[in-house]
């Protein structure tokens, strides 16, 4: 099995450059971020686990999903979230120690991690400001289907 740990803010939903978070639409999805995330699903039959902080509020769940929709993204992509620890990389390796059967995974985020033992190859960044480019869109599909050439750290 492939998995994407997604993040939301700065991956799918994309602010400005100058870290002004205080837009009304802030909480509004990129259609092309979208467009591309289904991309990547449908060329690497991956499935998706929330690791943004948008897991913790039943209301910012309902509406990623409403908005996902109409690009043909629906809850059944999705295996759930990550635990809630004290560092992002370590709910990850958290949620792979339950879950066995992943082959491949990715964590598409706009942050680096703190952890150490995170392996940084699997940490796909984006920029707030863009989210899903047609590079980083590339890169995961890379990733997720072994293709050595892309699995250095950036």
């Amino acid at each position: 099995m492939k998995v994407i740990f997604l993040d939301i803010d700065g991956v799918l939903c994309i602010h400005a450059p100058d870290g002004n978070w205080g837009a009304e639409d802030d909480d509004v999805l990129s259609e092309s971020c979208c467009r591309r995330l289904k991309e990547i699903l449908d060329a690497t039959g991956c499935k998706l686990v929330l690791s943004s902080s948008w897991r913790l509020f039943r209301e910012n769940v309902r509406s990623l999903f409403a908005q996902l929709r109409p690009f043909g993204i629906t809850r059944a992509d999705f295996l759930g979230g990550t635990p809630l620890l004290e560092e992002r990389g370590e709910e990850i390796l958290a949620w792979l120690a339950r879950h066995p059967l992943v082959g491949r995974f990715i964590a598409l985020d706009d942050e680096p991690f703190d952890s150490v033992r995170f392996p940084c190859e699997r940490l796909v960044l984006t920029e707030p400001a863009s989210g899903i480019t047609e590079a980083v869109k590339a890169r995961c599909i890379a990733l997720l289907n072994d293709e050595k050439s892309h699995t250095s750290c950036k």
